[in-house]
């Protein structure tokens, strides 16, 4: 083993020196140890990557690489593939997994056997390098590695047989027969771009861990030699590795069925309330979708001759050929889906992200429409492209409306869940229906936990007699409303969704088969959605809600980002263009404790982070001149307590006299920082009139460029001094 010692002195002179950071240099010389500089990433060792880079002074490189510890997010760990500790690569891996496997240890002896659940987890991955094996069809590299690792702990692991989707993963760990692991992780990286991968682990309620025990776990390992390992093939010769997949893909696909609306008594759309014409082009962006959405659409009488696949982009490909960002929420990556949507004159398309938990619509726009939307940048070669918000919107109104005609009413302890970055009018549609609403940080992970703790307080009040899992979705709703707080819908601004309670995560695949029924059901009445949406903002009021990401990558953007926060806080602002604030609330508290308190634009305390005085009283709001203003604890604190506190995060939301909004928070899974504008309209007779989404629209645009500018006020003197 080569000795390093003139390289950590290289490291620590750049450091006095004022090149790198201290934390670069104390990360960089960590990985010079021998466990971790023997290991091999890309064909070259860890150690002689960092002796190279020091060698030729590439201090900016090693800055970069080496600034932070890469660590669980919003969703998982994910970043570039390359070698340093502020990227994603097979240390980083090993970490989070041995962490996740010593977590599982523990808690499986605390309430393994309680839970009727194996020592065991399951690992879904999509097609990104390292995940999925092109040449096998199989897992990738990574995944192996990942498996080995929890078999050293004597954790079986349950592999997908090819790349599957994060819902199914969710639903796999709480939902099956026949199986039931602990836990589970999937290897993606989401929407990132195709140099990134990831890991995100699961706990044993189905929805991502929340808790900060495996980070902690991951940080207190100093030797990688500390990680568990074994060869892939022992693993299965001793039946600590097994693959499966068809039987989760069925048990998924029955159980899903039953969050559709408007189907028959064998879950196939009704003909006189769903058009059996509608046509839909379908992308996969090369990810995972494709193996469940033609089956789900299948399963509900949906004619699979009116789905026109992108074939390009229905197959596993880590390269991501035609969609260098897999992401549906850029417009690019839908080039290929418009283009066939404008070849087989579709009326909508669909488009999920490479591991299926987000989920990209276009509308065809009628000649009729197009003038109405002619200067609108959201529309693309004659399709609208709609926003995660205008989805949320449509979804929220649909689900509550025909649930009424369907049923006659909604059940008892109705809620709906949304971010508190995402779309306030699905909460006005709520609060029509007298549906509860529930804004959790940005995350899934916090309302699939949320979920657990709804069905685990009715199923403590009420005795089943059966498990949580074998009851149909109309049993638990019927459960739900009794005893605790039935969710109908919970969705995000950034293109992802839920229905019903079988995942505890983001899923595109049953939402994408909530927009094929939605859109069929309008059809028949000769509406498109877009002409439905209109007519929810001239209900309810316009709102122009979208999300500014500016990206800052690096040592220096990580600087940027943070000074950026400071910089809102050290001085707070009043109004935007010209707007009073009526509430400012930062949701981390003050440096060295206190509570945290949201504040007039005179700086007095309008309400603080005090827990609430009347469980039965409580809404989870507090009416400030006139606008409903979210408070710290969530309205479900008379179900679950204390868990209903918002955590602390690193989060700035901004309350204006109208209603509008606007949140600064760094992102979580990105090298960005993101500023949500929630803009709304007037609420008076000319609401959603033609001059009042003028005014909306040129507001956005004033605060953006206004917030653009500001952000770049700092950032350029930074980014000049390299």
């Amino acid at each position: 083993m080569p000795d390093y010692k003139d390289t950590a002195a290289a490291l620590v002179a750049a450091r006095d020196s004022g090149f790198i950071k201290s934390s670069s240099c104390a990360n960089a010389c960590a990985w010079l140890a021998p466990s971790f500089a023997a290991i091999e990433i890309d064909d070259r060792l860890v150690g002689d990557h960092i002796a190279g880079l020091a060698a030729q002074q590439s201090w900016a490189e090693i800055d970069n690489a080496f600034f932070e510890t890469n660590g669980f997010g919003t969703a998982g760990v994910r970043g570039k593939l390359a070698i340093g500790t502020a990227y994603f690569n097979k240390i980083i891996l090993g970490l989070g997994v041995e962490a996740h496997a010593r977590y599982i240890e523990g808690a499986y002896a605390e309430n393994g056997a309680v839970l009727g659940r194996e020592k065991a987890v399951i690992i879904a991955y999509d097609s990104r390098r390292g995940s999925y094996d092109p040449q096998t069809g199989g897992p990738g590299f990574m995944v192996r590695e990942a498996a080995g690792i929890y078999a050293a702990h004597g954790i079986k692991a349950y592999v997908f047989d090819s790349v599957a989707p994060t819902p199914e993963l969710s639903f796999a760990i709480a939902e099956l027969d026949g199986i039931a692991p602990y836990a589970g992780g999937v290897f993606t990286a989401s929407h990132n771009p195709a140099t990134d991968n990831g890991f995100k682990p699961y706990d044993f309620h189905g929805g991502q861990v929340v808790h900060k025990r495996v980070q902690q776990i991951a940080d207190s390992i100093t030797d990688y030699g500390a990680v568990g390992t074994m060869a892939y093939e022992e693993g299965v010769a001793l039946g600590l590795i097994a693959t499966v997949g068809p039987e989760v893909d069925e048990a998924y696909i029955e159980k899903e069925n039953q969050t559709a609306i408007w189907v028959d008594g064998q879950g196939r759309f009704l003909p006189d309330k769903i058009d059996p014409s509608l046509t839909i082009v379908f992308s996969a962006l090369n990810g995972t979708s494709q193996r469940l959405v033609p089956r789900v659409l299948k399963r509900r009488g949906f004619n699979l001759q009116n789905l026109f696949p992108v074939a390009a982009q229905c197959m596993p490909d880590g390269d991501f050929a035609t969609c260098p960002k897999p992401n549906p929420e850029e417009k690019p990556a839908l080039n290929e889906a418009v283009k066939l949507a404008n070849e087989t004159l579709a009326d909508m398309l669909i488009a999920t992200d490479p591991d299926a938990d987000r989920l990209g619509v276009g509308v065809r726009l009628h000649n009729s429409e197009k003038a109405l939307y002619a200067d609108d940048s959201a529309v693309k070669d004659g399709y609208y492209l709609l926003t995660g918000n205008q989805q949320l919107v449509l979804l929220t109104d649909y689900i509550l409306s025909q649930t009424i005609a369907r049923d006659g009413g909604l059940p008892a302890n109705s809620v709906i869940s949304k971010t508190l970055v995402s779309t306030d009018l699905a909460k006005i549609i709520a609060d029509v229906r007298g549906v509860m609403t529930v804004e959790p940080h940005v995350g899934f992970k916090f309302l699939g936990e949320k979920l657990a703790w709804y069905a685990g307080h009715a199923c403590f009040v009420a005795d089943t007699g059966r498990p949580y899992k074998h009851l149909s979705r109309r049993e638990r709703i019927e459960l739900l409303s009794r005893h605790s707080l039935c969710v109908l819908f919970g969705g995000e601004e950034s293109y992802g969704s839920l229905i019903g309670d079988y995942v505890k995560d983001k899923d595109a695949i049953t939402v994408s088969a909530m927009f094929a029924e939605m859109a069929g059901f309008y059809k028949l009445q000769g509406k498109t959605l877009m002409q439905r949406l209109e007519e929810i903002f001239r209900q309810y009021g316009y709102a122009r809600e979208e999300t500014i990401s500016l990206g800052y990558t690096g040592s220096v953007g990580n600087d940027i980002i943070r000074a950026i926060m400071a910089e809102f806080r050290a001085r707070p602002p009043r109004r935007f263009c010209g707007r009073p604030i009526i509430a400012a609330i930062d949701y981390r508290s003050p440096e060295g404790g206190g509570s945290r308190t949201a504040r007039a634009a005179d700086g007095s305390v309008l309400f603080d982070d005090a827990m609430p005085a009347d469980p039965d009283a409580h809404t989870g709001y507090q009416e400030v001149q006139g606008v409903q203003v979210p408070l710290f604890w969530h309205g479900d604190y008379k179900i679950i307590g204390q868990r209903a506190r918002l955590d602390e995060a690193n989060m700035l939301l901004y309350v204006l006299a109208d209603g509008s909004k606007i949140i600064a928070r760094p992102s979580g899974t990105e090298p960005k920082i993101k500023f949500y504008v929630l803009a709304r309209g007037t609420q008076g007779a000319g609401k959603a009139a033609p001059k009042d989404k003028q005014a909306v629209n040129a507001f956005f645009t004033s605060v953006k460029q206004e917030l653009t500018d500001f952000a770049g006020s700092i950032s350029a003197p930074m980014l000049d001094k390299t």
